[in-house]
């Protein structure tokens, strides 16, 4: 892996950053795809996520089709990694997170998404052992984990919604799985190919999902299909160029970054849904935010030597 390189560097911020503000903005554009669309049952927030990431997946071959001036299919050795990351990425981590998002706030939504950081340090390190948990990289997961209680904390104790708050957690143990299996999958297959065909799989799942619970009802109309369009872009950009950076970088170094995008969410929420911005919820994104400043500057050198011996 290089990584000691200023360009390399600059290269890894930047990416990271750019995939954190576009999934920082997926909140407000759910929540707004909801409002419009009239989307209200539990079949219906998993057909439209579905069809979210099966859009999104669509782009991804496209463009990797396109570039390699050939159709871009998996071979054998790529089917159980996709199947994988299908179950993972895209169905496990997205059911939980449309239907926590249901019964939370767009700012929420956007500040568990940093959660999912944490989890992939502390998986990586403790349960996968990719690699080391030094002591910087513990005090940057109790900081974000603080950031975790300062925003859940009101004047009357701490509040936690099992159908809202709960269930996002659990998006985000789905979302720190699958970018340790990206990681160890992209040693031996594209993570460009990956994301595609996992994203295409796992939305063709939740489409069949939701028509197997239910019967899913979206009011169709121009700005949905807009809405919708812009989604799928978020994920076939955001998660393909996440995947690019996790093949070529320790996971800590690029997990770290996802705590910018409860920064970048509230912002988006407060300017497109007009949430109100407590204290408290800008605190919880500031600590969580601030597991970069702990985990990502001065180990990054210590990383760099240890895989260079």
């Amino acid at each position: 892996m290089q990584k000691s390189g200023g360009n390399d560097r600059f290269s890894l911020w930047f990416g990271a950053l750019f995939c954190c503000a576009l999934w920082g903005l997926a909140p407000p554009l759910i929540k707004t795809g909801y409002s419009i669309m009239q989307i209200e049952s539990t079949s219906s927030i998993i057909l439209f996520a579905g069809l979210r990431f099966f859009l999104a997946g669509v782009m991804v071959i496209a463009w990797s089709s396109l570039k390699e001036k050939h159709f871009v299919r998996p071979q054998k050795k790529d089917i159980r990694p996709i199947l994988v990351l299908a179950c993972f990425q895209t169905f496990g981590q997205y059911v939980f997170y449309y239907l926590g998002g249901a019964h939370s706030t767009g700012m929420m939504m956007s500040v568990l998404s940093g959660l999912g950081a944490l989890f992939e340090l502390i998986l990586s390190c403790w349960l996968f052992r990719l690699e080391k948990m030094t002591p910087l990289k513990f005090i940057g997961c109790l900081i974000g984990f603080a950031g975790i209680l300062v925003m859940n904390y009101t004047a009357g104790g701490f509040t936690f919604s099992l159908n809202g708050e709960g269930v996002l957690v659990l998006s985000q143990i789905c979302a720190a799985i699958s970018a340790i299996f990206i990681q160890i999958f992209s040693r031996k297959s594209s993570p460009v190919l990956l994301s595609g065909w996992q994203f295409t799989i796992g939305g063709l799942a939740m489409i069949g999902v939701s028509f197997l619970i239910g019967h899913p009802v979206i009011h169709w109309n121009g700005v949905g299909v807009l809405i919708l369009l812009m989604l799928g872009f978020v994920s076939a950009g955001a998660y393909t160029l996440w995947g690019v950076l996790l093949s070529k970088w320790p996971v800590s170094s690029v997990a770290v970054f996802g705590c910018t995008i409860g920064l970048f969410g509230v912002l988006f929420s407060a300017l497109f849904l007009h949430e109100a911005l407590s204290l408290r919820i800008a605190m919880g994104a500031i600590l969580m935010s601030a597991g970069i400043l702990v985990v990502n500057l001065k180990t990054q050198k210590l990383e760099i030597k240890a895989q260079t011996n």
